[in-house]
């Protein structure tokens, strides 16, 4: 079985890594996935606060590893062989994935390219100006959100992928990841 984890601040391009997993053959099970379906179950919006609310909540309530453990024991009761998890948000998820033998890879790059890259996708959560933007990430890496510890998260991670240049270069870096933990 070959898992692997992404954690990144919005904008980073975990969904394109995803992508390329999936190209690959890999399942993407998304923990942010599981909060908006929530959300739609409670006629909530999809925006990032309002997520972010929800998200804490329902981390509140059952264990700020919950999400985690929720989508790894769906990939594991399918059978799934070859695993990306997306949107890992908490430390303790973090610990959970590594303790299940999951490897965390880090996607990072600058707070503008994320800025323009969330302001082109256009998801319901991105309509946001740039000042409210740094406010939602300072925010969720400082740990100021009870759900989220997205520095802590990214100092568990054993690789790191720099998302700063074109696909091509991002592609070459998830295969050398591969290469890496297959």
């Amino acid at each position: 079985m070959v898992t692997i984890g992404l954690v990144g601040k919005n904008g980073s391009g975990k969904s394109t890594v995803c992508q390329l997993l999936a190209d690959k053959g890999f399942s993407v099970y998304s923990l942010s996935d599981c909060i908006r379906d929530v959300a739609t179950e409670r006629g909530l919006a999809h925006d990032r606060d309002q997520l972010t609310l929800l998200a804490n909540e329902l981390k509140q309530q059952y264990g700020t590893d919950y999400f985690a453990k929720f989508v790894f024991q769906k990939a594991k009761d399918q059978g799934i062989t070859h695993v990306v998890f997306d949107s890992i948000r908490h430390k303790d998820e973090c610990r959970f994935l590594l303790s299940s033998g999951v490897r965390l890879v880090a996607i990072d790059c600058s707070l503008e390219q994320r800025y323009q890259r969330i302001s082109k996708r256009q998801r319901e959560s991105d309509f946001v100006d740039f000042e409210t933007f740094i406010r939602q990430d300072e925010r969720e890496s400082d740990g100021s959100s009870f759900g989220q510890t997205l520095n802590e998260c990214l100092s568990l991670c054993e690789f790191t992928v720099l998302n700063n240049d074109g696909l091509s270069e991002l592609q070459t870096a998830v295969d050398e990841v591969l290469d890496y933990v297959s």
